[in-house]
């Protein structure tokens, strides 16, 4: 490669991370605001880790004391997480956060399993179901599911909403003596799934949480 070359190059690359200025917040990506905006001004970014990061780094510190040999052979069984005040579901409207409690269930049932745990599905019933809707073989009806779940361990998780996110509050419990075996606890950004809407709902309220991106020099 010529010298010519290589400083143009070197002018292109300059000109690409100036162009594209990038600071970290809540281990995700906002971009710097330009230097003729309002301070205020951002443009969120879908989180730079995926839900399995987060699920991986929360299973991590869940199974950091935990010692597999002496639970083995032992049924664990992943219940979804639900909100901490209600004990409820999050999946309400208005939430972009509001399927994290199904993600984060089906992500442990994969972290347990790829770490030797054995994984029990209670919601499986006892029978295929073929409709029009497609070929079913999970089920929220108790009286489609076996009777006796047999799990001596369960995963239970609770969110905690915050206005960038949700905290994540996890525990491995003893389903015959009740003793919590592990913790842990971690942050989930409010963009983990798709960028921040400009407008969003809590309690029925919409509220607008920022402005749009403007096009400096024109009318306002």
């Amino acid at each position: 490669m010529t010298t010519r070359m290589r400083i143009f190059c070197l002018v292109l690359l300059t000109q690409f991370m100036t162009a594209c200025a990038y600071k970290t917040s809540h281990s995700y990506l906002v971009p710097e605001a330009p230097k003729n905006s309002d301070k205020h001004y951002y443009q969120p970014q879908v989180s730079a880790l995926s839900i399995k990061a987060y699920s991986f780094m929360l299973a991590d510190e869940l199974l950091l004391n935990v010692d597999l040999d002496e639970i083995a052979g032992r049924s664990v069984a992943v219940t979804r997480f639900v909100e901490q005040d209600s004990r409820q579901d999050m999946n309400y409207s208005g939430k972009p956060l509001k399927h994290l409690g199904g993600q984060l269930e089906e992500s442990f049932v994969y972290e347990l399993n790829k770490r030797g745990y054995k994984v029990i599905d209670f919601k499986l019933a006892q029978n295929i179901k073929v409709t029009n809707q497609g070929d079913l073989i999970w089920s929220r009806n108790v009286d489609e599911l076996n009777p006796v779940i047999e799990a001596t361990y369960v995963v239970a998780g609770t969110l905690t909403p915050h206005q960038n996110g949700a905290v994540v509050n996890l525990r491995m419990v003893n389903m015959r003596n009740q003793k919590v075996m592990a913790t842990a606890m971690g942050f989930v950004p409010s963009n983990l799934f798709w960028a921040d809407e400009e407008v969003m709902s809590r309690d029925g309220i919409l509220i607008h949480k920022g402005e749009r991106p403007r096009v400096y020099g024109a009318k306002q």
